[in-house]
């Protein structure tokens, strides 16, 4: 089974560097982030502050991620199941010596390795920019250093870390609705739809704290309590950043394995 798995991540790898989609939501990824560079002089005009370059680069993402990156990510995790369903090669897939717990398993795998292609996409340019313009050195206030750079960069990978599981519950709840439906337009409009709505009702409803998509500026969040002066205070946040993703993740993957392994792709 190992063996299996391996190759068919591998095969969905290269599927997804075949995909011209995939090379225009990095493009769009990196364009963005390099405006926020051509205009940081708006955003940050007092960049001689300590800690502006971490800000820079937490909020370029955040921003980025939040509005645009989520969006890609649904898309690409929308049409991996439905476009093969549509154009009629998953049951030529299927009829392979592999389970459809091994082959979601896969896509599973291929959607998040995409959102971290994806970050990083936005994180290195970032990062790049931020050092150029403003440099990263130790928070200091009044000859007194309060973090060092390497614990500023800690809290900062470790937010991408937590970002990472956040995006992995997207990927899981677009597979859902992947699996759902065979028409590729149609899984991007309920996916990107659902989650809008949801976005929309919680604040009325007053379920926000069981919603995954509330957490993905967490993280950002927390990382910049340290470029801000502040003590990172990660708990209990944490917690549920953590939490809510992995527990949306696991039912959305459950869910949508029991409708693939009953779903008849013959026809």
């Amino acid at each position: 089974m190992p063996l299996r798995i391996t190759a068919l991540i591998r095969s969905e790898i290269f599927k997804m560097f075949r995909m011209k989609l995939t090379y225009f939501f990095l493009a769009c990824g990196v364009a963005v982030i390099l405006f926020w560079g051509i205009s940081s002089a708006y955003f940050f005009p007092d960049g001689s502050q300590p800690g502006t370059g971490y800000i820079f680069l937490l909020s370029s993402n955040q921003t980025t991620m939040s509005f645009l990156g989520v969006i890609f990510i649904m898309i690409f995790g929308s049409l991996l199941i439905s476009s093969e369903t549509a154009s009629g090669t998953l049951h030529m897939n299927l009829v392979n010596p592999i389970s459809r717990l091994e082959f979601l398993s896969a896509k599973l795998v291929a959607g998040w390795l995409f959102s971290l292609l994806l970050v990083l996409s936005m994180a290195l340019p970032a990062l790049a920019i931020g050092g150029f313009k403003f440099g990263y050195g130790p928070y200091v206030e009044e000859g007194l250093t309060l973090f060092t750079r390497q614990q500023i960069f800690t809290g900062i990978l470790t937010s991408f870390l937590v970002l990472s599981v956040v995006l992995l519950a997207y990927v899981s709840f677009s597979l859902l609705i992947s699996v759902l439906t065979s028409n590729p337009g149609y899984a991007i409009g309920l996916c990107v739809g659902s989650v809008l709505m949801m976005d929309f009702i919680r604040g009325r409803l007053n379920i926000s704290p069981f919603l995954f998509q509330s957490y993905v500026e967490t993280p950002f969040e927390l990382a910049k309590s340290m470029p801000e002066g502040f003590r990172a205070a990660w708990q209990p946040e944490i917690t549920l950043c953590l939490g809510v993703p992995l527990a949306w993740t696991v039912v959305c993957f459950t869910a949508a394995l029991l409708i693939f392994m009953r779903k008849d792709y013959k026809s």
